[in-house]
């Protein structure tokens, strides 16, 4: 998402080497603009942008919080390495935590996918209500908008112009949030369940652990400390599988962000060589008369995403 201002600026440029004719010059040159937060924020795929941007921030505050935690282990542990008269009782209970972290990992891993594939579930269900409540108040609200920019009203005329928008913005807006509201409470439903059942996996993963690891209170000095050594390579491998997940989904991101941007761009391209303009612009600028392209770039992405 950081490369959009880059991305928009170059858009600027492209436009208008390819909208102009070197062998011909106007007096007058036809300008128009696109609203480019806008025709990303409708594009088809901006919502599996959403929700990848999600799936990754998780994915950092969590790696965060276990890189956090396996420092804390490190030093335990590097402590323990360092005390040979340590009981085996302190090693172990180091070890039980170290293992509970990859555990836990684990587990959270899982839980993502699975948080992930419910929201795209629920999102398939509900689109379909949030277009139709989309579509139901978009040529009313834009008629409205029209008005007010186009038609020259009396003051009387214009507020009543100006209230009825109002309304229709308020009643969509009351209905996709109680849209919002029945998603969150279809998530709950099928999220809640699962994470009761990944803690009582955790909870009986660890209880087999801890009396795993206390019938080895009488193991051999020796393969305790081969344990110990062990132990800060297992942490840094369950930062690196993370690091890997972390890297895979931000690509992911960065394609996804960049296929939006290129589709935007061809079509107001397109438009460009169509209607003649010498310059497209991507974002409104003052005392500057230029044709807004927005919907009709808008229209013509979700006709190709048909």
């Amino acid at each position: 998402m950081n490369k959009l201002g880059t991305t928009c600026a170059m858009l600027a440029a492209a436009l208008l080497i390819s909208a102009c004719n070197p062998g011909v010059h106007s007096v007058q040159e036809k300008l128009a603009v696109v609203n480019w937060e806008q025709a990303v924020s409708a594009h088809p795929d901006y919502s599996r942008l959403q929700q990848g941007e999600k799936i990754l921030a998780d994915l950092v505050s969590k790696r965060k919080a276990q890189e956090n935690l396996a420092k804390a282990q490190l030093s335990s542990l590097n402590k323990l390495r360092g005390l040979r008269q340590l009981s085996q009782q302190s090693f172990l209970t180091a070890d039980f935590n170290t293992q509970m972290v990859n555990l836990r990992e684990r587990e959270n891993m899982k839980t993502q996918k699975f948080i992930a594939a419910a929201e795209a579930e629920v999102d398939a269900e509900l689109g379909p209500r949030k277009k139709k409540i989309e579509d139901s108040y978009q040529l009313r609200i834009f008629n409205l908008r029209a008005v007010l920019e186009s038609v020259k009203l009396k003051p009387l005329e214009r507020k009543a112009v100006e209230q009825e928008l109002a309304a229709a913005q308020r009643e969509r807006g009351s209905k996709i949030y109680a849209l919002q509201a029945e998603r969150k409470a279809m998530l709950d439903a099928r999220v809640q369940p699962y994470l009761a059942a990944s803690q009582q996996r955790l909870a009986d993963e660890g209880a087999k652990l801890h009396a795993k690891l206390a019938s080895e209170l009488q193991a051999p000095d020796e393969r305790d400390k081969e344990m110990l050594s062990a132990a800060p390579q297992a942490l840094n491998n369950a930062l690196s599988i993370m690091d890997r997940e972390i890297d895979k989904q931000q690509e992911k991101n960065e394609q996804l962000q960049k296929q939006i941007n290129s589709d935007i761009e061809s079509q107001a391209v397109r438009l460009a060589h169509e209607r003649g303009y010498s310059i497209v612009f991507n974002k409104f600028k003052v005392n500057l008369k230029a044709d807004d392209i927005t919907d009709t770039v808008i229209q013509a992405l979700k006709k190709d995403k048909k």
